[in-house]
């Protein structure tokens, strides 16, 4: 790689990959070819989306990352998130409804929607729609606090300290001043203590399912964001999130970006002819056995080969916060630049999903969306079997759980139980290992439990079974017969997500970090610093901000007709 490379993109996650499709694509052509090259630390793209799937269930999609977008109001184009939502679409990707409920009608004539799920909280059983009825919830709530969900508590603190809040712009919430303070300078935990009881904001934690919808993060992102509603406008890809990248990243090669996987970018320097000198560690991502006879995926440096030198007129990192950490460069001590890195929260997330041979929980009338409970496994997404996929094995019945979805305070129970004996499993009736022959042609390595970078282990997964008995007043059922699960929390990604920290005014922040050094051609873009955190939709955001103001790309083709105010600030 001798040649100096126009741009080179770090991170094939979204923000990267998206960023070679759209410079070596027809709008990012200016003068010629330009010269990109993608450098991704493991051997999967992807980033946070992560996509498996279980023996015996090859069409259901076991998301252990992202797993859903939100598509815009039918008489609003610009609503929700239209730019991921016009990306799926152009890059003629199939989706599906991401069901939050029964889609069934009830009595009212109105689909069940999650209405009927279950809420578990301090040990007491109640229906979602239950949550409204003061004598059914076990918290002690102020007498104006009682008959209100945790998504009227929410509105009810929103409209008692911003009145008049519908339609402001983020200009007009940074502006606005709470209790004689700006708004932005609290913690949302903070604020909530001065407006509603303690029990109120227990309810909105235990019951929302989210900690981080309560967090004590700024409360200008906090205060109007809620997520507690039922939605019918969620839809998933079929065949998994990851699909997304993957079809990003195989289109960018095509088109002439050249893509390097096991390569960890260690420093950032300038050469003698004032262009960058990046220091690549060559790693390698191999099977290697856990102290107590499981395997797993590991990425790691590769001893004995000596760090690639890459010389590049601009640097694009596509990166999350403690990625951006890990890399050795000067800029990061300038002035004001480390401070606008650490302005953002590094939120843990961890997914743990379970196989079972039938879904048992449609004897309850769970059908979709999820179940919520204050117990370590906090949030049990229903998914659908087998059969229900498009090209699915008819009578197939095979299901997939997500037993598990937790973030931040949770996050640590299920740490303690990463050590111990692996679960193994058991092969699913009437699913025959593959021949030898066909097995390599197919590249299924016939693992009961799909191989990760995590394992699953027995206490892990008993502990979780356990749960969820517990959350379905059920006294046993069938266990599980195989598991996957995966921790966000440690290095390169050190997160799940982030959220604006309270005290800084981050709509004159996000474009600044975009370019932290006006003098350097180094970038920044992804969820980390934008105004839609831990989805998608932000990622391509601050990209397009960066391709359009950094490198002069016109507006894509995809968002035609859309107005500049869908990139946000």
């Amino acid at each position: 790689m001798s040649k100096i490379l126009d741009v080179a993109v770090i991170g094939g996650g979204v923000a990267g990959t998206y960023c070679a499709w759209r410079l070596t694509g027809p709008q990012g052509l200016k003068e010629g070819k330009r010269r990109v090259a993608l450098f991704e630390y493991s051997d999967r793209i992807g980033g946070r989306l992560y996509t498996k799937t279980f023996p015996g269930m090859p069409n259901v999609a076991a998301e252990l990352g992202g797993m859903r977008y939100i598509v815009p109001e039918k008489d609003d184009p610009t609503s929700n998130q239209p730019m991921v939502s016009n990306l799926i679409e152009a890059l003629d990707l199939p989706s599906h409804v991401f069901l939050m409920g029964n889609p069934e009608k009830g009595p009212d004539g109105q689909p069940i929607g999650e209405s009927e799920n279950i809420l578990y909280l301090r040990g007491k059983h109640l229906l979602v729609k239950q949550q409204s009825d003061p004598a059914q919830v076990p918290y002690n709530l102020s007498w104006n606090e009682r008959g209100k969900t945790v998504n009227d508590l929410q509105v009810f603190a929103m409209n008692l300290l911003v009145p008049n809040n519908q339609n402001l712009t983020l200009e007009q919430w940074m502006d606005t001043r709470v209790y004689g303070h700006p708004l932005y300078t609290y913690g949302f935990w903070n604020l909530m203590s001065q407006t509603l009881s303690s029990e109120a904001y227990q309810f909105m934690k235990d019951a929302g399912g989210y900690d981080a919808n309560v967090a004590n993060a700024n409360a200008v992102a906090q205060l109007p964001a809620t997520e507690y509603a039922n939605t019918d406008g969620f839809r998933a890809i079929t065949g998994g999130y990851q699909r997304l990248p993957l079809t990003l990243a195989q289109q960018a090669t095509e088109q002439g970006a050249e893509i390097h996987m096991n390569r960890r970018l260690a420093k950032i320097e300038k050469d003698a002819d004032g262009h960058y000198k990046l220091t690549f560690i060559v790693t390698e991502t191999r099977v290697v056995d856990t102290d107590f006879g499981g395997v797993h995926e590991e990425t790691k440096d590769k001893e004995g080969v000596p760090p690639e030198i890459v010389h590049a007129r601009d640097i694009i990192l596509g990166l999350p916060r403690r990625s951006l950490e890990l890399i050795d460069w000067e800029g990061w001590d300038q002035k004001g630049v480390k401070e606008m890195l650490s302005s953002v929260l590094i939120q843990d997330a961890f997914k743990l999903l379970l196989a079972y041979d039938y879904p048992w929980w449609r004897a309850m009338n769970l059908v979709a969306g999820r179940s919520i409970t204050d117990l370590p496994v906090r949030q049990i997404y229903y998914f659908g079997t087998e059969e229900d996929q498009p090209g699915g094995e008819k009578g197939n019945t095979r299901s997939l759980l997500m037993a598990s979805y937790n973030d931040i305070t949770t996050v640590p129970f299920w740490k303690g139980l990463e050590h111990g004996p692996p679960f193994v499993g058991r092969r699913p009736q009437n699913v025959k290992p593959l021949a030898k022959e066909q097995a390599a042609a197919t590249g299924d390595d016939q693992r009961v439990v799909p191989l990760a970078e995590c394992v699953a282990t027995d206490a892990m997964v008993s502990s979780a079974h356990r749960q969820i008995l517990e959350v379905h007043g059920l006294v046993d059922v069938d266990q599980p017969y195989s598991a996957i699960y995966h921790d966000w929390s440690g290095d390169p990604y050190g997160g799940g997500w982030h959220e604006w920290k309270a005290g800084f005014r981050y709509n004159l922040l996000m474009p600044r970090i975009r370019q932290p050094l006006s003098a350097e051609k180094v970038y920044i873009c992804g969820e980390a610093y934008s105004n839609n955190q831990g989805w998608v939709e932000g990622c391509l955001q601050t990209a397009e901000h960066v391709l359009q103001d950094k490198f002069d790309l016109a507006w894509p083709a995809y968002l035609t007709g859309l107005p500049e105010t869908i990139l946000g600030p």
